[in-house]
């Protein structure tokens, strides 16, 4: 199995953000427009070499309180305090971190694949294999 994914916004593919300002960047325009995630698997049977590929999405639809300041702290700042990975995930932000959770209207597609794999896909691509 290969996997991969990458985080779209507004037309661009946003990758780790390079540092804290790309990071605050990123979560500035979230408020404005939803980013969506793209995921894709690709399963290979190694003895016959069949190969079967998919591809998932899903568009995260945050509240504009996801930009906002709070007690002179942004998410950003608020994610760094709680040692939050942020530059080390495609588009800065963890949807299952707790002080993003609050933030996140609604999830269109599922949270397992915003987080990185679709266990529906790989589960439809595994049965298709088999056929």
């Amino acid at each position: 199995m290969t996997a991969d994914q990458v985080v779209t916004h507004e037309g661009s593919i946003l990758e780790k953000p390079i540092n804290i300002e790309e990071a605050r960047s990123f979560v500035s325009g979230y408020a404005k427009a939803p980013p969506s995630t793209v995921g894709s698997v690709t399963l290979c049977h190694i003895p016959s070499n069949i190969r079967v590929t998919g591809v998932d999405s899903a568009t995260i639809r945050f509240f504009p309180s996801v930009a906002e300041t709070e007690g002179g702290k942004d998410l950003v700042q608020k994610l760094l305090e709680d040692n939050a990975p942020i530059l080390s995930c495609a588009g800065g932000l963890m949807v299952e971190h707790p002080l993003v959770k609050e933030h996140i209207e609604k999830i269109e597609g599922t949270e397992a694949s915003v987080m990185g794999l679709s266990k529906e896909l790989v589960l439809h691509l595994l049965k298709e294999l088999k056929t």
